[in-house]
């Protein structure tokens, strides 16, 4: 356990850190002090997770005045980008409130793996909470803070609306000032929002049930997270379903898996990215069609990697990629599902997901398989095309001595593209399904590279259009 000193222009923030791993950032509620979470982190450094707890502004040993959300949320802004990404940030009451203004910052939304609401929501009904703060002999002392929140409410209701994150509400019981309602419209604005209870305790859950709040957010924080346990759970699990009896470029199916993961740990990806790595050919994907799970049977892989990545490896696996990247260059982006034969779109932190996770997988596939010319530079279009996305994995992938060598110039003109199901043909000997010729998707490339973003996006949209008209009829008779 250490003390840490966070140093702004106007105000100094005092800070414990405990355990070693990946971080969790703990925001206390007002008129608290860090070391009420002092009985939460011992349980959770046990779980291999690093707890950084703060004084907020105006709290504890931390200097300043807290007399406005957004300042609070400055800081907290400050302290999520000085830390290694990813983290959890859990917050109660106002550090929950303040966690969620900071979010609609995208430097931190970006650095976020997942957020937990400890008994707040950004929308309270303003008259219950000024009884209950009033009943406590809170609200005189905190007026103008108070009356600041309860002015933001319709903000930070946007900003948990429009957020991609998991989010986890952890309801205090009877005492606490929360009413059904409150939780209802919570779980209405956001699919990702998820709820749990601990009836024992009242709005102050670390004080009251400290040991089950451990629990609660450990168990969260390393599947959003990605932690040592659930990554070998998750090889386990490819292992028991005969990855290891697939053979693949370079090996099996579980070594590609195995190096495709090592890839987007290599990139920092987010965690549910790398999770979906290890699990991403789960249900067959369209150029390996040897599915190691039924789609019928998603809890189990739910189970193993949560359901945030088993969402992203059922996202893979299901893309159409004859009909999907045509559309590449688009926000959002629409993904036609091969298996129900329906159509999604997908934007934000789940597009990059997906963009990011496929670039790894194309990547380890040229550095392993032995390739046609024509192959090799249809991947490197994909991944170029993919940067719009995704630009610095895709920067990455495209030095990398397996893309590198893709030469435009011995890419023929009637030379086809690994857009479609290249894998069809690498793995199985299938006849593959054809797609544009790469040079056009090259043109693509630099139309990305040297035009402003609308333009280029137009430009690219365009002459993919243009490809799927060309080559519809080929690809209708594959």
């Amino acid at each position: 356990m250490t003390d840490m000193t966070l140093t702004l222009p106007d105000v100094t923030l005092r800070a414990t850190v405990t355990g070693a791993g990946p971080t969790v950032l703990l925001l206390h509620a007002g008129r608290e002090r860090r070391d009420v979470w002092a009985p939460v982190t011992e349980g959770m450094t046990e779980c291999g997770l690093r707890t950084v707890a703060f004084d907020l502004r105006g709290h504890g040993e931390s200097s300043g005045r807290a007399t406005a959300l957004r300042v609070i949320a400055d800081d907290v802004i400050e302290m999520v980008v000085r830390e290694p990404a990813p983290i959890v940030v859990v917050g109660a009451s106002l550090g929950g409130l303040a966690a969620v203004a900071a979010l609609a910052e995208s430097s931190v939304a970006q650095r976020v793996a997942g957020l937990v609401l400890v008994d707040v929501v950004p929308d309270i009904d303003a008259d219950r909470a000024r009884r209950w703060l009033d009943d406590h002999g809170l609200l005189a002392r905190d007026t103008e803070l108070v009356d600041d929140i309860l002015a933001s409410r319709s903000e930070l209701h946007a900003i948990i609306a429009a957020s991609d994150l998991p989010i986890l509400l952890v309801r205090g019981g009877p005492r606490s000032p929360l009413g059904d309602a409150d939780v209802d419209r919570l779980r209405m604005i956001n699919r990702r929002v998820t709820v749990t209870r601990v009836p024992d305790a009242g709005h102050l859950v670390a004080r009251d049930a400290p040991a089950e709040l451990a629990r609660i957010v450990s168990a969260h924080a390393t599947k959003w997270l990605g932690t040592d346990d659930v990554v070998r759970r998750a090889f386990e699990l490819q292992r028991t379903l005969g990855a290891e009896q697939i053979d693949h470029p370079g090996g099996t199916l579980f070594e590609h898996l195995r190096r495709v993961h090592a890839l987007t740990v290599e990139w920092n990806s987010a965690p549910r990215t790398r999770l979906a790595s290890i699990c991403h050919a789960s249900y067959g994907t369209d150029g390996l069609p040897h599915a190691l799970l039924p789609i019928t049977d998603r809890q189990r892989l739910e189970h193993v990697i949560g359901p945030d990545a088993a969402a992203l490896v059922y996202l893979y696996g299901a893309c159409d990629r004859s009909r999907t990247y045509r559309e590449l260059g688009r926000r959002p982006l629409p993904v036609t599902d091969r298996f129900s034969g329906g159509s999604k779109t997908i934007g934000g932190t789940e597009l990059r997901d997906f963009a990011v996770l496929t670039i790894a997988n194309e990547l380890d596939v040229a550095r392993h398989a032995r390739l046609a010319p024509s192959i090799r530079s249809g991947i490197r279009d994909l991944v170029a095309a993919l940067a719009v996305y995704a630009p610095v994995e895709a920067a990455v992938a495209l030095a990398d001595e397996a893309l590198a060598r893709a030469s435009v110039e011995r890419a023929q003109p009637a030379a086809r593209s690994r857009l479609g199901t290249r894998r069809d043909s690498v793995l199985d000997g299938a006849a593959a399904r054809r797609a544009a010729p790469a040079t056009l998707l090259r043109g693509a490339r630099w139309c990305l590279a040297d035009c402003s973003p609308k333009p280029a996006l137009l430009q690219l949209k365009s002459r993919l259009e243009h490809m799927a008209d060309l080559f519809g009829s080929d690809q209708r008779a594959a």
